[in-house]
């Protein structure tokens, strides 16, 4: 099952992408010994390669970072705390929350301990592992480099590992 999208990896010539699929790539490219690069041709060839990559990914990750910031403004506090009531509900909306919020792995941490006291542990647990997982600016990414079948499976499996184990941690645990 070919899950990964095929497309321009690597580029040839300055400005001239190389597809990875392409059969003259597998042919010509991976056959041949490589000609020594001038330090210069090979500094141009990187710095070609960067812009492409922040060109690629860097508007998917600045638009994942504007949604999350006008949820984190727009939805009131209090309603996000009326659905942390049960131990199965306060998980769904911790791993919502988290999937939504986007914020840096470092301070989820910061921002769960505002949520102890309402939300069950393992609803925070839930908010800890499923944010840095599975976010809006990561799902944009995986779907520049994934295709949408595959980033879909990592959605389902993630999700379902996660609220199971803090399922399990909510009534048998805490």
């Amino acid at each position: 099952m070919d899950l990964l999208k095929s497309g321009t990896f690597l580029l040839g010539q300055p400005g001239k992408p190389i597809r990875m699929d392409a059969p003259e790539f597998q042919i010509n490219f991976m056959n041949r010994p490589q000609p020594q690069q001038s330090m210069k041709a090979r500094l141009n060839l990187l710095l070609d390669n960067t812009v492409q990559e922040l060109r690629e990914l860097g508007g998917i990750l600045v638009l994942g970072s504007f949604i999350a910031a006008v949820i984190q403004v727009a939805v009131p506090r209090e309603i996000i705390l009326n659905l942390g009531q049960g131990p199965l509900s306060s998980i769904v909306a911790m791993m919502a929350l988290g999937g939504v919020i986007s914020i840096c792995s470092t301070v989820d941490s910061f921002f769960a301990l505002s949520f102890a006291s309402t939300f069950t542990s393992g609803a925070i647990l839930a908010f800890l592992v499923f944010g840095p997982m599975f976010d809006l600016k990561g799902l944009g990414l995986l779907l520049t480099v994934f295709k949408p079948r595959a980033v879909f499976y990592m959605f389902a499996l993630i999700t379902q590992l996660t609220l199971l184990f803090t399922l399990i941690i909510n009534l048998w645990i805490s």
